[in-house]
């Protein structure tokens, strides 16, 4: 599998470059920082290192919770 070029999705002042491994065009396998980046080119977040576990755990929330 290839690496395709994307950009971190969160809200912080740097727009980090990164690099993901997709098993098909929706479902992220892995992620890697950009070598091109200077900034990204050693590490990445630790926000970002465990994304794709996070976005595909079962005990994830998917609907908001009302409060009773």
């Amino acid at each position: 599998m290839n690496y395709l070029p994307s950009v971190c999705p969160h809200d912080c002042p740097r727009t980090c470059a990164l690099e993901t491994e997709r098993l098909d065009k929706r479902i992220i396998c892995r992620i890697r920082d950009a070598k091109s980046d200077s900034y990204t080119a050693r590490v990445i977040c630790a926000k970002v290192v465990q994304y794709s576990e996070r976005i595909r755990h079962p005990k994830r929330l998917l609907h908001p919770r009302l409060r009773a």
